[in-house]
């Protein structure tokens, strides 16, 4: 419990929730406007306290361990101007809806950046996955150009903190990846390019339906000046003629795709806008069919901006993936050891196990997100010849593996640490060339997100090699 009292007298406070990263920059920026503004964190340890410190020095007051509760709110709702919510907080949150009907302005951090950097050119990505390679590729692209195009959003560069630099730093394009919970709080973020990367079952014990669920994302594209889409991803390709007029691109072959479709790779390599050849794709160091895809939405978004074909092709040669994404970690001769810790859905799984050729052995695990995995089942069965499960999601993976008629190795454990331990032994008496770390889950079960976890493993795996 926090002493109200003294809040009591300051009028026009506003509470932002959440020390996160946008929390942070959200009251920062709020506070160099002359805001009053307070400070709720639930949690405590090191890092919070570290963070509470430079805030306060600022004249901002945090409370750490101090939950979201409206009846802790409401001596003071009164003197409240706005309620900056973190993203992690649903939209249907009791405490949420207490106070937007008290007449509070309940916002998110988007919302704050959006009403500074308005008069700026912005290029809006979602999607459920490939989101962040197309924001941290598009960004590389046009940066490597010579404009100032950062990647922020979701992808870990608040937005807030571009609206705080915005006097001492021109931005020609905000290059943002946005959450389908970013979306719902900040109806008004309009971009002047909206890309849609991909749609398949996610976070519905947030949205509740996937009707929801979609509607969010297809109002970010509405709002959009001009709309890119991926029509090889199926749940795009089956509401071609209901969204919003744009432009589609396809890696498939098939000719009849051509119609509908604007940008595409051809037989020899080469991509082809609208019938023309733009270049030969010669230097891309991305795995997979999904980065093809994620690429030609990255060139579509590319062309709009302006630049030349030779432009995007000089700026893929340099380019260096995020980490988790793929990651080779390890490699020799007889085996290459992949971190894919990025791959927090089955979807996503599946597109990282359809980018290796040759025999693979795959560890996944963590928190369920939903129970669609007839389809990565599918591909284990077809792909993977072992399969290592670990965390909470471990038990239930591995009734889902048997009862769908996976007939080889199935191994269970708790933690990582302990799974890796016999990895390595088992490593010793089979042959595989591809150790491919796909979790197919959320990290929060044993992880506070899913960088952690690959870093994690990333170490893991280095301390075993010294080993052996």
């Amino acid at each position: 419990m926090i002493d109200n009292n003294h809040l009591c007298k300051r009028k026009n406070i506003n509470l932002v929730i959440g020390l996160g990263k946008s929390g942070f920059w959200a009251a920062k920026y709020l506070r160099s406007i002359d805001k009053r503004v307070i400070v709720w964190e639930s949690k405590d340890g090191e890092e919070f306290l570290k963070t509470k410190t430079e805030l306060e020095e600022l004249n901002i007051d945090v409370s750490l361990n101090q939950e979201f509760v409206f009846e802790e709110i409401n001596p003071f709702v009164k003197d409240i101007e706005s309620v900056v919510v973190s993203p992690s907080i649903p939209y249907d949150h009791e405490t949420i809806i207490k106070l937007k009907k008290e007449g509070i302005k309940v916002i998110g951090e988007i919302n704050i950046a959006w009403g500074i950097l308005e008069d700026t050119n912005w290029i809006g990505i979602t999607g459920t996955n490939g989101k962040t390679t197309v924001t941290h590729l598009l960004s590389h692209i046009l940066c490597e150009t010579e404009l100032n195009a950062p990647f922020a959003g979701n992808i870990g560069t608040p937005l807030c903190k571009y609206a705080y630099y915005k006097k001492q730093e021109k931005i020609d394009w905000v290059v943002a990846e946005l959450s389908s919970y970013q979306i719902e709080i900040s109806p008004e973020v309009k971009p002047n390019i909206g890309i849609w990367t991909t749609f398949t079952e996610d976070h519905l014990e947030r949205h509740k339906t996937l009707e929801n669920y979609f509607n969010i994302k297809k109002s970010l594209l509405e709002k959009s000046g001009f709309r890119i889409y991926n029509y090889d991803d199926k749940n795009l390709r089956n509401h071609y003629s209901s969204l919003s007029k744009g432009i589609w691109i396809t890696t498939s072959f098939d000719k009849s795709n051509f119609i509908k479709c604007d940008y595409w790779i051809d037989d020899q390599a080469f991509i082809v806008e609208r019938g023309k050849r733009l270049f030969k794709l010669e230097h891309f160091s991305l795995k997979g069919m999904h980065n093809l895809q994620n690429l030609l939405l990255v060139i579509a978004a590319a062309r709009k901006v302006g630049l030349s074909g030779n432009k995007i092709k000089d700026s893929l040669s340099n380019y260096k993936q995020l980490p988790h994404r793929m990651e080779t970690i390890y490699k020799n001769n007889d085996l290459e050891i992949i971190n894919d810790s990025k791959a927090t859905n089955f979807d996503s799984s599946i597109a990282g196990i359809s980018s290796i050729e040759g025999q693979i052995i795959i560890i996944a695990g963590g928190r369920l997100k939903g129970n669609e995995y007839s389809e990565w089942i599918k591909v284990l069965k077809k792909k993977v010849k072992c399969v290592f499960l670990f965390g909470e999601s471990s038990k239930a993976l591995k009734i889902a593996l048997i009862n769908e008629g996976f007939k080889k190795d199935i191994f269970e454990f708790s933690e990582l640490k302990e799974l890796l331990n016999f990895v390595f032994n088992y490593l010793q008496n089979n042959s595989f060339e591809t150790l491919l770390f796909s979790p197919a889950c959320s990290s929060f079960d044993q992880f506070k997100n899913y960088e952690e976890r690959g870093d994690y493993f990333k170490k893991l795996i280095s301390e075993k090699l010294r080993v052996h």
